[in-house]
């Protein structure tokens, strides 16, 4: 994809990864958990969400810095960070499918459906990448309003 390639970039994204990764598993046992476990499970699913907001934010900001902003261009419909975090959350969503193939005829449907879906994603974030560093757009204005009971946030 058109975008920089640097560890500053790398870093937050495995870690955006990570997260999610902990965040799709947190979110698996709360399904299964008794009543008395589901308030434990919601707060770390809650602070693992709030973390994956920093992380794209992070992204974000490494993003602005290469291409800046003009703000008579029009506007992605949202950030690249945003986007990769989609990307993630599809790929860990194919994985977790792919497992179920063997107990579970229509999952080899999904998975095909599931990679068109990311195929399709990764092809219009490549494109997206491309207006930002053409300078045909810019990326949303910045400021998130993520509210997650914590003053300031």
């Amino acid at each position: 994809m058109p975008f920089p390639r640097s560890p500053e970039l790398l870093e937050p994204l495995n870690r955006l990864h990570a997260n999610n990764s902990r965040q799709w598993d947190a979110e698996d046992r709360v399904r299964r958990a008794g009543d008395g476990q589901i308030p434990a499970i919601k707060r770390e699913i809650d602070e693992l969400n709030c973390r994956r907001h920093e992380l794209i934010e992070q992204v974000d900001r490494i993003f602005d810095a290469v291409w800046g902003a003009d703000q008579d261009v029009p506007p992605l419909t949202e950030s690249i960070g945003s986007a990769l975090d989609r990307l993630s959350v599809e790929t860990l969503r194919i994985m977790h499918t792919e497992q179920l193939v063997e107990d579970d005829a229509g999952a080899v449907e999904r998975v095909a459906i599931l990679r068109r879906q990311r195929d399709d994603l990764v092809w219009s974030i490549a494109v997206a990448c491309e207006d930002l560093a053409s300078g045909r757009r810019r990326t949303p204005r910045p400021e998130r309003m993520k509210l997650y009971g914590k003053p300031g946030r």
